[in-house]
C-alpha cells in the first residue's frame, strides 16, 4: 500500500477541454435572488441558489484583479445536477474570487448525486485565476483529472475545508495541480475518501507547488497507479507538508 509517491516518472495527459452533456437550464425561480452589496455577494439558501453561485463567479470573473468575495449559507448545499460550465459544475475561475461560508459550519459545493447526472468535475482555476475557499466542502465531482478541483497554472488556497468523495479517471481524485507557475495551499483542511484510477487519489502535482499545511490526506485510493494518498510528479513538481497528516490511503 502506498501513501504517497515522488518522482513517478509517466507523464500524464491533463484533459481539461471536453464538453459535458445536458448544459442548457430553464430560467431561475423569481425567488431566487443574490444580495450584491459591492464586490461581495451573498447567496442565499434557497431554490436556484447554485445558478446564484455561479452567475456570482461570473461576475467575478468580468473583474480581473479585483478581489470578489462570495458567501455562502453556513451548512447549506450548493448541489449542480448539469453543469453551468463545459466540464465544471460552475464556470471556470480566471478572476480574484473568495468563497467562504457565513457561519461555522461548511456550505458545501456539489455534483449532485442523482442518477442520470452528467460527469463533470466541481470547480476549476484557470490559468492567471485566483481561487480562495474558507470553511466549504467540495464533494461528489467525476471527471478526467482533479475530479473535485483542478488548478490548472493558477492559485488554489484552502482553509478549514474537506475535499471528500471526489473521482477523476486519470489523476487526482480530490484535487489535481499542473503547470509550473500552479500553486496549490491547503491549511487546516482534509482531503478525504477520494479515488483516482491511475495516480494521486487525494491529490495530484504536475510541475506545480503544493503545500500543506497543518492538514489531512485520510482514506484515498489510487486503484490503478501509484500515490493512493498524494502523487508528487516529475522534477518541476514542489510538495511542502507542515504538521500534516498522510494516512490510510491505499495504491
Amino acid at each position: 500500500m502506498v501513501g504517497l509517491a515522488v518522482g513517478y516518472a509517466r507523464a500524464p495527459k491533463i484533459c481539461c477541454c471536453a464538453v459535458a452533456a445536458g448544459v442548457a437550464l430553464g430560467p431561475a425561480p423569481p425567488a431566487a435572488s443574490a444580495d450584491v452589496r459591492g464586490r461581495t455577494t451573498e447567496i442565499p439558501c434557497v431554490q436556484g441558489r447554485s445558478r446564484l453561485l455561479n452567475a456570482a463567479i461570473v461576475a467575478g470573473n468580468e473583474h480581473p484583479g479585483t478581489p470578489w468575495k462570495i458567501v455562502l449559507q453556513s451548512g447549506c448545499a450548493y448541489t449542480v445536477a448539469r453543469p453551468y460550465g463545459k466540464v465544471n459544475a460552475l464556470t471556470a475561475v480566471a478572476g480574484d474570487i473568495r468563497i467562504s461560508s457565513r457561519g461555522p459550519s461548511a456550505a458545501v459545493i456539489a455534483r449532485s448525486p442523482g442518477p442520470g447526472t452528467p460527469r463533470f468535475r466541481v470547480l476549476e482555476v484557470e490559468t492567471g485565476g485566483r481561487l480562495a475557499l474558507d470553511r466549504v466542502t467540495v464533494r461528489g465531482g467525476s471527471f478526467g483529472s482533479g475530479g473535485g478541483l483542478f488548478n490548472n497554472y493558477g492559485t488554489l488556497a484552502l482553509r478549514h475545508s474537506t475535499v471528500e468523495s471526489n473521482h477523476a479517471r486519470d489523476f487526482g481524485g480530490g484535487i489535481a495541480t499542473n503547470g509550473e507557475r500552479a500553486r496549490t495551499t491547503l491549511t487546516d483542511t482534509t482531503v478525504r475518501h477520494n479515488t483516482a484510477d491511475f495516480g494521486g487519489g487525494g491529490l495530484f502535482d504536475n510541475a506545480g507547488t503544493t503545500t500543506l499545511t497543518r492538514s489531512k490526506v485520510l482514506g484515498n485510493r489510487a486503484i490503478g497507479g501509484v500515490g493512493g494518498g498524494i502523487l508528487n510528479n516529475g522534477a518541476l513538481s514542489v510538495l511542502r507538508l507542515d504538521g500534516s497528516a498522510v494516512t490510510g490511503n491505499q495504491a
